[in-house]
């Protein structure tokens, strides 16, 4: 059973009378007034003048590349370690996903080993802040090429001081109900491009405009977020700062209680403030820790596998990618959410320490049979 989940939401009276106030206004699918207000709110919280609220995060993806007219015989380079979202929406738009390499340093995409696979044929870069952690920016811009930032992962981060979402001709996020920022589901797309902005509006309302409905110039989808949930997301959009906040102290928690434990922690730059999404560490006998965890009622998990080693994706495959693949054999999830308890966090780090000396003792023991 189940005591302590690996991530639940944090909502407040804000985002109870708003989802109340939606609901009693009669406008509870994607027409009404929170739909702005809840873009308006995102767009300034992050530099960008243009939001476009939508479903959830892989739609946004999706619709800025069928906004970028990217398709049959293009390629997307992706990063080799993240959720399988980016490649998925490059193969929905018919175009072909490359991986590249992650960093030692941060995890995020190696813009040296993006230089190996860029060819004629790349239209774009998606650029995760995988964990809550900034790519390198300034290096990938060096590039030339359109940078796509999925910042699915990092409500709050920031590069060199500038907050994550502002980066590249469209940056994306996702308000799943484990994000720090949640709508239970739903997600946006932030652009300076007007253009791009209408054509993306455009697409996300099948097609059509408000001034002319039912003509369709060209071919789009339903991927409207509802006033309902942008109701929700409005009050969380106004906790913003103290949500991002919550989940700092939580990993400031971690870090202090896990130190001297057997685990490495996920890298950091200088140059970043990454946000504490899910906590991260790493242990080579993470499958037994996590079955320890587990029954001991704690939801730890492990992160996912690295894109290059699924059968569905071998075409993207251009190399070893040792980085990813260690990693994503190696590191783990632990349970947060803002505002969680003080003993909760003490209760998994301590069964976390507990798991990992008793991991060690078995090996000892194992070694002590093998030499008798």
């Amino acid at each position: 059973m189940i005591r302590v989940p690996l991530s639940t939401v944090c909502l407040g009276q804000s985002e109870k009378n708003y989802a109340i106030n939606a609901v009693e206004s009669g406008w509870i699918s994607s027409s009404g007034e929170y739909v702005e207000s809840f873009e308006n709110a995102i767009a300034a919280q992050c530099g960008r003048k243009y939001a476009i609220a939508v479903s959830n995060g892989t739609v946004a993806l999706e619709l800025v590349l069928r906004a970028m007219n990217i398709g049959p015989g293009d390629e997307v380079i992706v990063p080799a370690l993240t959720f399988v979202a980016p490649a998925a929406v490059v193969r929905s738009v018919g175009a072909r996903p490359v991986f590249a390499d992650i960093t030692q340093s941060n995890w995020t995409i190696d813009p040296e080993d993006v230089k190996r696979v860029v060819n004629s044929k790349t239209q774009a870069i998606i650029a995760v802040d995988v964990l809550g952690h900034p790519c390198n920016y300034d290096r990938l811009f060096e590039l030339g090429i359109p940078i796509l930032e999925d910042a699915a992962q990092a409500h709050g981060a920031l590069y060199k001081g500038k907050a994550v979402g502002m980066f590249g001709v469209a940056s994306t996020f996702s308000f799943h109900a484990n994000k720090i920022i949640t709508t239970g589901e739903g997600g946006c797309v932030l652009t300076d491009d007007k253009d791009l902005a209408h054509r993306m509006r455009i697409i996300a309302g099948h097609g059509m405009t408000k001034e002319r409905p039912y003509w369709h110039p060209v071919v789009g989808s339903n991927f409207r977020m509802t006033n309902v949930t942008a109701a929700i997301g409005l009050g969380q959009a106004e906790r913003w700062n103290e949500l991002v906040a919550e989940r700092d102290k939580v990993s400031l928690l971690y870090d202090q209680l896990l130190t001297g434990v057997d685990v490495t922690f996920r890298p950091r730059e200088e140059w970043a403030k990454a946000s504490c999404w899910l906590y991260t560490v790493c242990n080579k006998k993470r499958e037994r820790i996590l079955n320890s965890l587990r029954s001991d009622g704690i939801d730890a998990r492990a992160i996912w596998p690295s894109l290059c080693s699924l059968p569905l994706y071998q075409n993207s495959v251009v190399g070893d990618y040792p980085i990813a693949r260690a990693i994503s054999q190696q590191a783990f999830w632990l349970p947060t959410w803002s505002a969680m308890p003080r003993e909760t966090i003490s209760f998994v780090a301590n069964r976390l320490a507990d798991s990992c000396a008793e991991s060690v003792h078995k090996d000892t023991i194992y070694q002590r049979t093998d030499v008798d």
